[in-house]
Order: C-alpha cells, then structure tokens, then sequence
C-alpha cells in the first residue's frame, strides 16, 4: 500500500511524525478519510478521535480544535491544532481542570463576542473528551 507523511502538532510539541496509510477522523463536515496522493484538501476539526493506520501499526489520538492540510504534490498532510493526546494517555482530571476554567471564564462577563464563541466550543469539545476519558 501506498503511504504519505503525517505530521501531528499542537503549540508544545510534535505529537506524531511518520509515514503513515491513512487517517480518518470528523471534520466539521463530516467524517474524513484520507489516503496517500489525495488531492488538495484542508478541513477543520472541532474534536474528533484520529484513526492512523499503517503497515505495522494503527493509533487512535483525540484532538481539539484543529485544522487539518493534506498537499498533494509533497504527498504529506499536517494537522495543526490545540490538543492531541493518545486515547490511552488522556487524562480526565486534566480534561476536567480545564472545563472548569472554561466556565470561570465563560461567567465573568467581560469578554468580546468572538472569546464567548470561542470558549463555548471549546465547552463542548472538552465535554466530549470528557466522555472519551473516562
């Protein structure tokens, strides 16, 4: 089978760099898969789990709000977002600190209506994980 290069980033660190057969995952529009030499693509992900499959092994990660390119001509895609964990390394005490400091701020009342917005996907998005943590 065909491969192509994944590389997973979020603002700390690389999460995931190899060759890889596929990805699939829920972008805002609907469920994606992509294989080596797609075409031109870029979606975005509010939270999705991540499927990656290759030759000797296949990994599910859970990401946050992220956007996710695929380059044809390089053959290499690049997800770039907030959070992205191995299922197996989230943690719900974590998850839940942050949900908490989500709704601090949510309640103090001097926010601009893009924060607002913002915080309240970032609400839901970790309510799910929260769901998939425990």
């Amino acid at each position: 089978m065909s491969t192509f290069h994944l590389t997973i980033r979020t603002p700390e660190k690389e999460v995931f760099a190899g060759d890889v057969d596929s990805i699939a995952f829920n972008a805002e529009d609907g469920r994606v898969q992509v294989l080596a030499h797609h075409g031109n693509f870029v979606t975005t992900l509010q939270f999705s789990p991540l499927w990656i499959k290759s030759e000797s092994q296949a990994l599910e990660y859970i990401a946050r709000s992220g956007m996710f390119t695929f380059d044809h001509k390089a053959n290499s895609a690049v997800l770039l977002c907030l959070y992205a964990d191995e299922r197996g390394e989230i943690s719900y005490q974590t998850t839940e600190e942050y949900l908490k400091f989500l709704l601090t701020e949510l309640e103090k009342g001097d926010l601009s209506e893009y924060q607002v917005l913002y915080l309240k996907g970032e609400k839901l998005a970790v309510e799910k994980q929260m769901k998939v943590a425990k």
